[in-house]
């Protein structure tokens, strides 16, 4: 019988407390766990978590194709996974969907507006991305405020496009380009 080897994250890009790492077959079942916590779920204005089949699944043919990157987050003075970020590239227009799950027990520490960050810097200084944008329910003002800190604008407003907590709300559409980087050194 074989023991499943465990590998150590790999760091891509650095930050003052967090690094991108490459994402681990190893950690799948924490990243499942992230997306189906309660509050992750009402975060993506889902109605159900997704299941252990199909995320298996997603993941496993997420990581074959060209267009799309899962990171995982983790610390970076020890390598403590604490979520993830990824980016979904429309290669015919050279821009990405945006997205991010911290981990439960890691949330309230502003560990978000720092992934975005060093996301964004890797989608314009290494993948030579256009443009990333991402969609995120209004009242989830911890996210909005997080996605703002790291260089996002509101790009539109999608009225009552979304469910929050059973009510109807707005839907913001934020976009970053490489000059709103730029505009905050």
């Amino acid at each position: 019988m074989t023991t499943p080897r465990t590998t150590a994250p790999v760091p891509l890009r650095t930050g003052e407390r967090l690094a991108l790492a490459l994402a681990r077959e190893e950690m799948m079942q924490d990243y499942h766990r992230w997306e189906t916590d309660p509050a992750t779920v009402v975060g993506f204005g889902a109605r159900w978590p997704v299941s252990w089949e199909v995320f298996r699944a997603r993941f496993h043919s997420g990581h074959t194709t060209t267009h799309y990157q899962l990171f995982e987050v983790v610390t970076a003075d020890g390598g403590t996974p604490v979520g993830t970020t990824s980016l979904n590239v429309d290669q015919s227009v050279n821009t990405a969907e945006f997205t991010v799950v911290i981990a439960p027990e890691q949330r309230g520490r502003g560990y978000a507006a720092e992934a975005t960050a060093l996301t964004l810097d890797w989608a314009f200084t290494i993948a030579s991305l256009s443009a990333v944008w991402l969609e995120v329910l209004a009242p989830h003002t911890a996210a909005v405020h997080a996605y703002l800190k790291a260089g996002f604008r509101i790009a539109g407003r999608l009225r009552s496009a979304a469910l929050w907590h059973g009510k109807r709300v707005d839907k913001l559409l934020l976009d970053c380009v490489p000059d709103d980087l730029a505009e905050k050194r």
